[in-house]
């Protein structure tokens, strides 16, 4: 069966919809149900031929690829299963000698040329986020703690407290930031945050 053959019986599908179920079809899709039958039919049928999922699918392979994005996220390019921060209690160390040497083009190449820290592995293009050395300027970034993990780790985390740039309704006073360097050569692996935002796992 031919592409316009195909459209064809779609078209007759929406049109022998009521209001309430072609309603139903866009509001699943997180599409306007406003406008009469006719409307509602030529939007149904645009948003079919696009291919459009609902919300409930998209909320779905959202989560999927969380997990599997975390799951990578604590396994170093070496293979090496590392655990969470928040599963490290002890022997964070204030001493920021030890931190591995990192440039700023480092962070510039994950923050906004690295393709893993999303799903659709398109750039990130984050240039937003390099405000992150004015904010550490300002004071904003306090209490940076070092750890290595492991002495037999390839790679060690650095961790520190964020004062919010803007008022929120968290109650929490400051956010906890973190980041998976290598000890090697100072590229950043993985980071994340416990605001909003940092659901998303960096």
């Amino acid at each position: 069966m031919s592409s316009d053959n195909v459209n064809n019986v779609i078209g007759d599908l929406f049109s022998r919809l009521s209001v309430r179920e072609l309603k139903d079809f866009l509001r699943e899709r997180g599409a306007h149900v406003s406008g009469n039958r006719p409307e509602l039919i030529q939007r149904a049928r645009g948003i079919e031929k696009l291919g459009t999922r609902t919300l409930t699918e998209i909320k779905l392979n959202d989560e999927e690829n969380r997990i599997k994005r975390e799951g990578e996220l604590f396994v170093t390019p070496f293979g090496e299963n590392i655990p969470k921060p928040t599963q490290l209690k002890g022997c964070w160390d204030e001493n920021l000698s030890k931190v591995p040497h990192f440039r700023q083009e480092d962070l510039y190449n994950y923050l906004v040329l690295n393709r893993n820290r999303t799903f659709d592995k398109e750039n990130m293009n984050a240039k937003k986020q390099l405000k992150a050395k004015v904010f550490y300027q300002d004071r904003h970034v306090h209490s940076v703690r070092y750890h290595e993990i492991s002495a037999k780790c390839s790679h060690c985390y650095i961790r520190a407290k964020v004062i919010p740039s803007l008022p929120t309704d968290n109650k929490k006073k400051d956010y906890e930031a973190w980041a998976c360097l290598s000890k090697m050569t100072g590229m950043v692996h993985g980071a994340g945050c416990d605001c909003t935002a940092g659901y998303v796992m960096f």
